[in-house]
């Protein structure tokens, strides 16, 4: 399947977003098993899911780009 689709591209979100939120229930269940306070729990799951899927979609941006051929020749 091609990533340069919107098919392909549809997948990737999902992908990302779906491993995010898998990252921030790990942060908040980690932070709730050592007995911090419901705020920090909320707060460090939420940072976790915005960190992850900001990180996750700019690699997916990175790896799905193409090259233009006008850059390529430079």
């Amino acid at each position: 399947m091609s990533l340069n689709t919107m098919a392909g591209r549809g997948v990737l979100l999902a992908i990302v977003l779906l491993g995010s939120a898998c990252g921030a229930i790990a942060a908040g269940f980690v932070l709730s098993v050592v007995g911090a306070e419901v705020k920090l729990v909320l707060g460090g799951a939420g940072g976790t899911f915005l960190g992850l899927a900001t990180l996750g979609l700019a690699a997916c941006r990175f790896v799905a780009e193409i090259p233009r051929r006008d850059e390529a020749a430079e």
